[in-house]
């Protein structure tokens, strides 16, 4: 009914943490209670939809599905039927691609010619990066040519409007709206990817240049939650944002200062907002309040984490979310003891998940339709 087949590049995929796997799913057949747990985890993984033929997963998410099959036969590995062992196999397969870089790694030093010995650092002595300037203006020298950050730093200033002044061999940015813009699209890689040093003189003059956050707001509506994500620069209302958005004005004075608009995050903010909504073609709005119900909790917190890793959630949605990523942590149905005897452990199990569902308000229909409704009522 359900087979989930295993790339033979297993160990290259694990190591890079993507790893392609097939689904064969025979939606013609009434899956047995025991592939439900199964199921569950595959359509919080892809969403509603039915799952495609072909997926690509985690490391962590292809764990879950293994700890949710629980010793059943539905993983195909290299022809085999078999239930798969995901943590034992996945220390194997990390051994082995371990081993194998160590080897490239010997073979690479092997072949180096010992009278030019590659050097990654950067050898003391040279020159690095030198950023000075303000709000209005920017003025750069580049690194020694031998500095490792020299030809990404050359092509940066290039590429941006910057001009070279031959009497001092700086670049320079002379306009506050390029300035300001390239400050917000680039400031953190000056700082951490060119590993710029950055002069007195312009801590001093930007230290009111903030950037803006990404705030969260989850609460509880009814049976589901009410999940805002928003922009937020000081008292700047949405209005104002939005403009800024609009303009392609990656920045927004309020409040004596300037909130920079990274571009990076903003395109993480909407890609989060649209994946809420299930609407890839949805437009972008420095806020958003997306309706999100109890059995799409744990995929919401997989995109809260990524956009915002210390989100505040209130504890209904933290039980929720730990119930659907762990579904041997469901409080058991209130069952008779006589039925509750005839049970197996996964039957037991299924019971648990329609009855968390019908306790917030979502598994009644199927419940009753299942015949289970009045029996746990």
């Amino acid at each position: 009914m359900l087979r989930l087949l295993l790339p033979p590049n297993l160990t290259a995929a694990a190591a890079r943490d993507a790893v392609a796997v097939k689904v064969e799913l025979n939606r013609e057949v009434m899956p047995p209670p025991e592939l439900l747990p199964v199921l569950a985890v595959l359509q919080r993984i892809c969403g509603p939809a039915n799952p495609p033929i072909f997926l690509q997963l985690t490391c962590n998410q292809l764990g879950e599905l293994a700890d949710a099959a629980r010793g059943q036969a539905v993983f195909v590995e290299n022809g085999r039927v078999v239930p798969w062992r995901h943590d034992d196999l996945l220390a194997e397969q990390a051994a082995q691609a371990d081993a194998v870089k160590a080897a490239a790694r010997q073979k690479a030093s092997d072949s180096r010619p010992a009278i030019r010995p590659v050097n990654r650092a950067n050898p003391p002595g040279l020159t690095p990066l030198t950023v000075d300037g303000s709000e209005h203006f920017l003025a750069l020298t580049l690194p020694s040519p031998e500095h490792a950050s020299y030809r990404k730093a050359l092509e940066l200033v290039k590429g941006h409007g910057f001009v070279l002044e031959p009497s001092n061999r700086k670049w320079w940015l002379r306009d506050r709206h390029k300035t300001l813009n390239f400050l917000a699209d680039h400031g953190a890689r000056l700082r951490d990817e060119l590993e710029g040093s950055f002069t007195a003189n312009f801590e001093k003059y930007t230290a009111h240049l903030l950037p803006a956050e990404i705030v969260t707001e989850i609460l509880p509506a009814g049976g589901e939650f009410a999940v805002t994500l928003a922009l937020r620069a000081g008292s700047a209302d949405d209005t104002q944002l939005r403009g800024a958005l609009a303009t392609s004005r990656n920045y927004l004075e309020a409040d004596g200062k300037i909130y920079l608009l990274a571009p990076g995050r903003v395109a993480q903010l909407v890609a989060a907002q649209r994946a809420l909504a299930g609407d890839p073609a949805a437009g972008v709005s420095p806020r958003r309040t997306q309706r999100v119900s109890a059995v799409r909790v744990a995929e919401a917190e997989e995109i809260l984490e990524a956009l915002s890793p210390a989100f505040q959630a209130p504890a209904g949605w933290r039980n929720r979310s730990a119930a659907l990523r762990n579904l041997s942590s469901l409080v058991p149905a209130p069952l008779p003891a006589g039925l509750d005897r005839q049970l197996r452990p996964y039957q037991r199990l299924g019971v648990a998940w329609l009855w968390h569902l019908q306790q917030h308000g979502l598994g009644g229909v199927l419940a009753d339709a299942m015949g289970l409704g009045k029996t746990i009522q």
